[in-house]
């Protein structure tokens, strides 16, 4: 990259801002299991945060980058029930203070996944739910990971065994956005780009209608992320049963 060229992270986030049909198709993911009191981690521009807040839920949002902090608190500077904040996750410490916590994009990131998701879970109240969603299978980890900063890909198995490690039930487990997995091996595995070419990510949300077609099929098998929702037990020695 030239100095001129803006960070992977910021390109991913400057391009994702503007891809409407998408951001609308990840919160209609998880939206059925959010709650009325929400933790956000890794908010980056507040994207998913201003939805959040438009259904009416009151949000605590954080990212560790001040930049993208500042972004978030524009974007929902009309919501009186979001408060986003600057913060290290790693460092934060809550007590049973959320009905709902949410990860999107961001567990990749954490060195630490067993210590974060344990905290995370402390924070969550007795049946609260933590939703993730991460970027899934280790062969398609290349040159676009590593700009980013991920430290790993995941499957069903792993995440789902990271999650229970920290004393959560797993309630569901599905993969996402395969029709994408194909551009990305290709961008980052392949030709080893940081980024692909902004007109990939406007294409893709040209051709959104039919790629949400094709991911009803292949979701119990493969995609480009995988979705996790994991339950905090209701009462001490008690697990959620699995839906």
């Amino acid at each position: 990259m030239t100095g001129t060229e803006p960070r992977p992270q910021s390109f991913w986030l400057e391009h994702l801002d503007r891809a409407n049909k998408w951001n609308v198709w990840v919160f209609e993911e998880m939206a059925s299991h959010v709650g009325r009191n929400v933790l956000e981690v890794g908010c980056g521009h507040g994207t998913y945060t201003a939805l959040l807040g438009q259904s009416g839920a009151r949000v605590t949002a954080m990212d560790i980058d001040a930049e993208f902090v500042s972004a978030a608190q524009k974007a929902c500077v009309h919501m009186p029930n979001v408060t986003v904040s600057c913060g290290d996750v790693t460092q934060q410490s809550w007590s049973s203070a959320f009905d709902t916590v949410i990860l999107l994009d961001v567990l990749e990131h954490l060195a630490d996944e067993s210590g974060v998701l344990t905290s995370l879970a402390a924070a969550l109240q007795p049946g609260g739910k933590l939703i993730l969603k991460v970027p899934a299978f280790e062969w398609l980890f290349g040159a676009m990971d590593s700009a980013v900063g991920h430290h790993r890909r995941y499957t069903k198995e792993s995440l789902s065994r990271a999650v229970e490690k920290a004393g959560l039930s797993t309630l569901s487990l599905w993969y996402f956005n395969a029709p994408a997995m194909a551009g990305w091996f290709w961008n980052g595995v392949v030709l080893r780009r940081v980024t692909p070419p902004a007109g990939q990510i406007q294409l893709f949300e040209t051709l959104l209608p039919a790629i949400k077609m094709v991911d009803r099929i292949t979701r119990p098998y493969f995609g480009l992320s995988l979705f996790a929702v994991a339950q905090k037990p209701l009462a001490a020695g008690h697990n959620a049963s699995r839906s």
